[in-house]
């Protein structure tokens, strides 16, 4: 009978090891869980296989950018395999095989090292935040806590599920108004830099003055045509700046505050922002974390600066005692509403009931504001550039219309 090594948890932190007789690996795994043990690696010991390690895979790496379809995917995989009752440390030796982003699967193995060495999965999480976010890592520990983990990683995968359906849905919408704008830009590049300094010779042959809209264009065009690439690196430039200066804080906090003062996009940012507070928290509590972790992990999802910092005050002022109710009432966008049923769930003790019920209907309202934007954004962009098409071919004609009614 073939013998297998493992090493498994014994209690929260003790690290056991041993070897056992059995069939089949299964076997040797069943035999451990009716130790009271939780296996992390067992491997056969005549086998020379060892699966200590996941296979290694030979890819050439092109970007280390992971997306966000890429974590619901690995989530919704763990899932998956934990509810089926598959070892922690066999989990994601599966999901590394499986998972097709390099830059992802090194970053699995990583975690498979840790968790092997005894860490825990939120503890090998967190040494990723870049990619797997505080929410992200608090939800899994209380996985691990309450011995719900995989349904807490569906739940997440759900939630990030959600999120990234949004994402799609607005890039789709956002393709073709921008797809016009492009093709409109560079159809007035072509026009200004090459075509109408050509036609412009003609006016030259002409013994009179050109009307004003004709001059202007011809002046314009003449100055396209000679420094064009001065138009491209001054845009590069002001592209490369202006990207730098919002990574910077001050530049952050200045543009947040601008798109919360500009007209009708200050409101819907609220709103969405409301919408994603109130079901980031809701999946929180329904997940069994305390209020006071889950508001630390709910303001770092708020992805405007000036209401982050706001979300901010209140999860200290929860700490430090106060209700949520009281605190949201001091936030400068949290809509009366919203605070009114979060009180009437801190009353009841279903807090997750009112916070899924504002969330839902914040994103009602924001998603029905995005579509009509949206909607809108295709024909403006049309309709600017046939006028910019348009006033570029009447200044074109009229010294032609000039003309003629002199012959006449």
């Amino acid at each position: 009978m073939p013998q297998y090594t493992y090493k498994a948890k014994q209690g929260p932190t003790q690290i056991v090891d041993g070897t056992l007789e059995a069939d089949t690996k299964e076997s040797a795994v069943g035999k451990i869980i009716q130790m009271g043990l939780a296996p992390l690696d067992v491997a056969e010991t005549n086998s020379g296989l060892s699966q200590s390690a996941p296979k290694k895979h030979l890819t050439v790496r092109f970007s280390k950018s992971i997306k966000l379809g890429d974590i619901v995917q690995f989530t919704r995989q763990m899932s998956d395999l934990l509810d089926a009752a598959v070892p922690i440390l066999r989990s994601l030796q599966i999901a590394e095989e499986q998972t097709a982003n390099p830059y992802l699967r090194e970053i699995i193995h990583s975690m498979y090292l840790v968790v092997r060495d005894g860490a825990s999965f939120s503890e090998a999480l967190a040494q990723h935040s870049k990619h797997f976010s505080i929410l992200y890592v608090n939800m899994v520990k209380t996985g691990e806590v309450s011995g719900q983990l995989e349904l807490i990683l569906r739940r997440l995968a759900d939630y990030l599920e959600k999120e990234q359906d949004v994402r799609s849905k607005v890039r789709s919408s956002l393709a073709y108004p921008f797809f016009v704008l492009f093709v409109g830009m560079v159809t007035m590049f072509i026009l200004l830099t090459f075509v109408i300094p050509r036609l412009s010779l003609i006016f030259e042959d002409l013994d009179q003055s050109l009307p004003l809209p004709t001059l202007i264009l011809v002046n314009m065009s003449s100055f396209m045509a000679a420094y064009w690439w001065a138009f491209l690196i001054v845009f590069v430039l002001i592209g490369t700046y202006f990207k730098r200066w919002i990574g910077s804080l001050e530049g952050r906090i200045r543009f947040d505050m601008f798109q919360l003062q500009f007209p009708f996009l200050g409101d819907f940012i609220k709103t969405v922002e409301v919408g994603r507070f109130a079901r980031t928290l809701g999946t929180l509590i329904e997940s069994g974390v305390v209020i006071t972790t889950a508001l630390r992990a709910v303001w770092a999802t708020i992805e405007n600066s000036i209401l982050r910092e706001e979300i901010k005050q209140v999860a200290e002022d929860v700490a430090g005692g106060s209700s949520l109710k009281i605190a949201l009432k001091k936030c400068s966008f949290f809509p009366q509403m919203a605070v009114n049923m979060i009180a009437v769930g801190e009353e009841s003790g279903r807090l997750e009931r009112g916070l899924y019920k504002i969330a839902e209907t914040y994103e009602r309202q924001a998603d029905q504001t995005t579509k009509t934007i949206l909607s809108l954004l295709g024909p403006l962009f049309l309709v600017l550039i046939v006028a910019m098409v348009g006033a570029v071919v009447i200044a074109m004609l009229l010294p032609i219309f000039k003309m003629n009614l002199l012959i006449q």
